[in-house]
């Protein structure tokens, strides 16, 4: 037996390391203020001019969440991003509507962004970690990740758009349900187009069942959260 002393560890972070975790969210950082602001300017344009900035769909912000673990190294990162993106997104729109906003949106912005905030940090650890399972999964794992990307996008494009829809004579005067059934048909085409040939089986059932519970839940949430940010 040897009785020389067994080496420390090395507990040194390579510099590597660390400028890709700067750089990684950094981006995060980024990416979800310039959403945010989107957001933001979206809401100062008149209807139907807004919908040239579609940033308000619950189905973007989600999505941007979810490319944002896609782009990570490892599942745990792609949660962090998830959750740092739409952070930062809430952050930049509240923090446009203090500066710059009138009356109410002033005075209620911090408000606002605390319960918006609150439900950042449920729904981007989700998408960011669906994301990064679509990436790094495999199996229903991999499937369900992208079932719920596409269950948040039909689910909105459904709830928000369907009454809308049904009324086909009008949609040529109706710019906003033309955008949900991009939404709905973008939702349909996920599973197709990030799954493989043996999986997409997988996703479709995934998403079937995922967008129930999305068209069940979406509406009586939303309108919730809603409720309690106007609260000041």
């Amino acid at each position: 037996m040897s009785s020389s002393p067994s080496p420390a560890p090395d507990l040194t972070v390579r510099p590597g390391v660390v400028s890709r975790a700067i750089s990684g969210f950094g981006t995060s950082i980024g990416v979800g203020a310039a959403i945010g602001a989107a957001a933001w300017v979206s809401d100062q344009l008149s209807w139907p001019y807004s919908l040239l900035i579609p940033a308000n769909a619950i189905g973007v912000w989600l999505g941007v969440a979810f490319l944002l673990g896609a782009s990570a190294r490892t599942i745990p990162t792609g949660v962090l991003r998830g959750l740092v993106g739409l952070l930062s997104a809430v952050a930049a729109y509240y923090l446009l509507n203090a500066a710059l906003g009138h009356g109410f949106r002033v005075i209620g912005a911090s408000h606002a962004a605390t319960v918006w905030g609150a439900v950042a940090l449920l729904a981007g650890p989700i998408m960011g970690g669906a994301g990064s399972v679509w990436r790094y999964g495999s199996g229903w794992p991999r499937a369900v990740g992208v079932g719920i990307l596409a269950a948040a996008l039909i689910g909105e494009g459904l709830v928000f758009g369907g009454p809308r829809l049904i009324h086909v004579d009008q949609l040529g005067t109706d710019p906003g349900a033309i955008l949900f059934a991009v939404e709905i048909v973008l939702g349909l085409a996920v599973p197709w187009l990030l799954l493989r040939r043996g999986e997409r089986l997988r996703g479709y059932v995934a998403t079937i069942i995922l967008t129930v519970i999305a068209v069940v839940a979406i509406g009586p949430v939303t309108a919730l959260v809603r409720e309690l940010a106007d609260r000041f």
